[in-house]
């Protein structure tokens, strides 16, 4: 017959395996994943969004990973755009710092115009409030 756990450490890690939660919840551009065992909670949120009309080109991603029981809230989003005259490209970090609890934010945005050959980068940085 064969164990699944052996007995030197079966018990107890059966006993950890019924205390994690796993739930998902999905749709055609988006998913959230909740994660929970003991008094931890983890959530990851993804979702990608096709904003295009043809012939013009426009997607949009998220990406969030937070933890309401550690205080931490990290959230990535970009986009990604061109038409006939230009081409962007922008990302933007959300994160919460865990030492003094501040939201700050990066963010950064690039564009080419192909048509008076520009190439225009923005940068900025931001500490919003304190949570």
């Amino acid at each position: 017959m064969t164990q699944l756990f052996p007995n030197d450490f079966g018990e107890d890690l059966f006993v950890l395996l019924q205390d994690i939660t796993l739930s998902t919840e999905a749709t055609v551009e988006s998913f959230k994943t909740t994660l929970s065992y003991e008094r931890e909670i983890w959530i990851l949120e993804v979702a990608l969004t096709d904003e295009s009309r043809h012939p013009y080109v426009n997607y949009s991603s998220f990406v969030r990973l937070s933890s309401p029981t550690n205080l931490i809230d990290v959230q990535l989003m970009t986009n990604a755009s061109a038409d006939a005259e230009t081409t962007s490209r922008g990302f933007k970090l959300n994160y919460l710092t865990s030492r003094d609890r501040q939201l700050k934010t990066l963010a950064l945005k690039a564009e080419i115009n192909r048509l008076r050959n520009e190439l225009t980068l923005e940068v900025s940085v931001r500490q919003c409030f304190q949570v």
